[in-house]
């Protein structure tokens, strides 16, 4: 039951129920002080009513450990969710889960668009775009939402929704932006030949997977899945496990074509495994960062050379339904985000019908 104080111009609400520890806030209003008491008694009453105690209630540091376990048995979890969780912790890991509030999450946004977010080293964590904390909102989403299906949470509202049109509002985040970036070709052979320069002291293939990435439209990770018992001699295929998915990739096993002069490049790695390319996706992609640097070529991901793959399977004359059967895309809306034609590759015969 809920008592209110009078405590000079402002109202002290007092929350009490057997079982719970009181709970006592002071507000400058009497109103706003007794609309804060009666959601307090609700979610007490709710505990209470599933068979919870107050000791029960999780931090959200101790609900991202729990929910990276269950994730992981139930269907895996993938670097990208693991880091942006571990963010999360770092953050807000202290509030417990239940009290969460959409000032929290407009705090640690903006904490992380500033520059003022402390990594579990101590370390300060360099300023975040817009569109990286929206996949990391959307992951803490994701993980309240089932960890109250599951009953391992008692949450009356959903925080990450109630903060995000002020956030929209404040600018703090915001959609991906469209990349246009593509390499030319004098970029990829400066990488090549820089990577060719280091060979001596290199494990990964640079070079080869440079070519293997505007060659095939594939990512890092794709790359080093590929196995030698899943290419296809007669059909000059390859088959990409658990290809990407909006919904699923699990099982989503998808074929497709070595063109050019990929088999060959293919054939030329030494089979010292299971793994055509035998080296983990972050050695790929800190390469070529590095190598970037060293070069001094701007603002270029290895995940470009996949848009440039696609584009140049267009500019080349590919239709949709082939370009898809090399990118593996699910449908030209998704597809048509990663082509960026070059207008000069129009004036080729065959594309732009003569005047009369």
């Amino acid at each position: 039951m809920a008592t209110y104080q009078a405590r000079g111009d402002r109202w002290r609400a007092i929350v009490r129920r057997k079982g719970f520890k009181a709970k006592s806030r002071t507000f400058p209003t009497k109103t706003a002080a007794r609309i804060w008491a009666e959601r307090i008694e609700r979610e007490l009453a709710d505990q209470e009513a599933r068979g919870h105690s107050e000791n029960e209630d999780p931090t959200i540091g101790e609900l991202v450990d729990w929910y990276s376990g269950y994730v992981r048995r139930m269907k895996g979890i993938s670097l990208t969710q693991k880091g942006n969780l571990t963010r999360v912790k770092e953050g807000l890991g202290s509030i417990v889960a239940r009290r969460l509030t959409p000032g929290d999450i407009i705090e640690h946004v903006r904490r992380r668009r500033q520059g003022e977010h402390v990594n579990g080293a101590g370390h300060r964590v360099p300023p975040c775009g817009g569109a990286t904390m929206n996949v990391e909102l959307g992951y803490l989403s994701e993980m309240l939402k089932v960890s109250k299906a599951v009953g391992q949470l008692r949450l009356a509202h959903d925080p990450v929704a109630e903060a995000r049109p002020t956030l929209r509002l404040m600018k703090l985040v915001s959609r991906p932006a469209k990349r246009t970036r593509r390499p030319t070709q004098d970029e990829l052979n400066r990488l090549k030949a820089h990577f060719a320069e280091s060979r001596w002291r290199m494990k990964v293939p640079m070079e080869d997977i440079i070519d293997f990435a505007v060659g095939s439209a594939k990512r890092e990770g794709e790359i080093t899945r590929l196995l030698w018992a899943d290419l296809d001699a007669e059909t000059r295929t390859a088959l990409l496990r658990d290809a990407k998915h909006p919904r699923s990739k699990e099982g989503n096993h998808r074929r497709f074509p070595l063109l050019a002069g990929m088999w060959d490049l293919v054939q030329r790695q030494p089979r010292d495994g299971e793994r055509i390319f035998p080296y983990e996706p972050d050695s790929i992609g800190t390469a070529f960062r590095r190598g970037c640097v060293a070069l001094g070529i701007h603002d270029l991901r290895f995940h470009d050379l996949r848009h440039e793959a696609t584009s140049r399977l267009f500019e080349q004359g590919y239709s949709i339904e082939q370009v898809a059967t090399v990118t593996l895309h699910e449908s030209w809306q998704e597809l048509k985000r990663y082509t960026q034609l070059r207008p000069e590759s129009l004036h080729r015969d065959g594309f732009i019908a003569r005047p009369d």
